[in-house]
């Protein structure tokens, strides 16, 4: 792809981030989305045929970023608790510094989207989970419990997600130690039992 296309469509995401967070997903035409991008209308259209599938892409795009983030200098050689924490504390990082992919996330993870685009996106997020690989890693390891995929992920995103909703809209602050108090529940929830 090349760099202008792909800014152009990165200023298409993120203006669509901002009128979804603003509107919600009904509330926002793909005319205003044209208005806010400063791309003409057809042109968007020519990369998502509908508004339904840049919602779908955007999703994926919010995935590879926090993905990204996430895992950005890596270093495999600490011990896998080490990486746990730091995989927990970038992910709640990542959400109170984008609090509009925060929004839209919880947005689609709550709406008619999420089932309808499965079929669109789980081979390619399954690729590209890099949490769920991470998880898988723990439980071969065993360093963490051998449990349901799924069910570990909710236990490990789903408190981070509701830690990060009680900061973002409050009562609660921000502190390196509610952080890692928060993340040490999580670990002694899900570390393998001696």
């Amino acid at each position: 792809m090349n760099v202008q296309l792909t800014e152009k469509i990165e200023v298409i995401f993120k203006s669509t981030l901002e009128l979804i967070c603003e509107n919600g997903f009904h509330g926002t035409p793909m005319s205003q989305i044209a208005k806010k991008s400063d791309v003409a209308i057809g042109t968007i259209y020519h990369y998502f045929p509908s508004k339904d599938k840049l919602i779908i892409e955007l999703f994926c795009y919010c995935k590879r970023k926090i993905n990204a983030y996430i895992f950005a200098e890596w270093d495999s050689s600490l011990s896998y608790k080490s990486r746990f924490f730091i995989v927990m504390q970038k992910f709640c990082v990542f959400y109170l510094e984008n609090t509009d992919m925060f929004s839209f996330m919880e947005q689609f993870h709550n709406s008619p989207y999420l089932e309808m685009s499965k079929n669109s996106w789980e081979k390619q997020l399954n690729e590209e989970n890099n949490i769920m690989a991470f998880l898988y890693e723990g439980m071969r390891m065993a360093e963490l419990r051998s449990i349901n995929i799924h069910i570990l992920t909710s236990s490990c995103l789903g408190v981070a997600t509701s830690f990060a909703k009680k900061i973002i809209y409050g009562p609660l602050e921000f502190t390196d130690d509610n952080l890692n108090e928060m993340i040490e529940i999580i670990w002694n929830g899900v570390k393998q039992q001696d």
